[in-house]
């Protein structure tokens, strides 16, 4: 009879912890199946931990996915597999082993013996943006960016969002004309907020000139920066 168990209520994410990846599978199970099979059977009060592997001789920033449960003498451990390589070399190469930490998502068995354990990576709040800054420059999308910018807004950090905020509005230009699609207000209007508070008027009229000129997505927020330009105008000629 095949064995699944979801298991994040089991586990409470720890103060000023979030989630970094929100699934994950433990890679190269195949090779611990045993393990893998004994560990996933009996999961009540389980954790993982993760141990790097120094002497891997094919991957220098391998990571060992350990299974853990509460023993008579001690904890007992599986060797169940690896962080996926991809994550596991951000991890190492960032300096993140340390501070994060994997939690158990779920497990499963089947009757003709296939295992897969799937986790999350949680990490601290405030290095969020630099492990997602991390990803971006192996490949990940420009909009990471977004939770960067959100954070500084919240934060009323508005001069060190302004960097960000051009370089998300450089990015979504070329992709509107690599796509032929219209481009994300979001981040003009970001832009012309922060350019009123600070009363840098100019700045928030080339901002929102720069977004007229842009082909647009449906929606109402093209027409809140039409308006928004309109009074911008008037402020810059008082």
């Amino acid at each position: 009879m095949a064995d699944k168990k979801f298991h994040l209520q089991e586990q409470e994410i720890p103060e000023g912890y979030m989630i970094f990846e929100e699934r994950l599978e433990v890679a190269g199970i195949q090779f611990q199946k045993n393990a893998a099979m004994s560990f996933s059977q009996n999961t009540e009060g389980c954790w993982l931990e993760l141990e790097q592997e120094e002497d891997n001789k094919y991957d220098k920033n391998a990571i060992k996915v350990i299974g853990c449960r509460k023993a008579f003498l001690g904890n007992k451990r599986y060797f169940i597999g690896y962080v996926p390589k991809e994550i596991s070399q951000l991890i190492i190469e960032g300096g993140y082993l340390e501070i994060v930490k994997p939690r158990l998502l779920k497990t499963y068995v089947s009757e003709n013996d296939f295992v897969e354990i799937l986790f999350q990576l949680l990490g601290p709040i405030e290095k969020k943006y630099h492990f997602k800054q991390t990803e971006r420059v192996k490949g990940k999308h420009f909009t990471d960016y977004v939770d960067r910018v959100k954070q500084l807004m919240e934060e009323k950090n508005y001069p060190e969002a302004i960097e960000p905020l051009l370089k998300l509005v450089n990015e979504t230009e070329k992709e509107a004309k690599k796509k032929g699609l219209g481009v994300a207000p979001w981040y003009y209007e970001q832009l012309a907020v922060i350019y009123r508070k600070e009363k840098r008027y100019n700045e928030e009229v080339e901002i929102l000139e720069r977004f007229e000129k842009q082909p647009k997505s449906p929606g109402s927020l093209p027409k809140v920066l039409a308006e928004r330009l309109i009074k911008a105008r008037e402020l810059l000629n008082k």
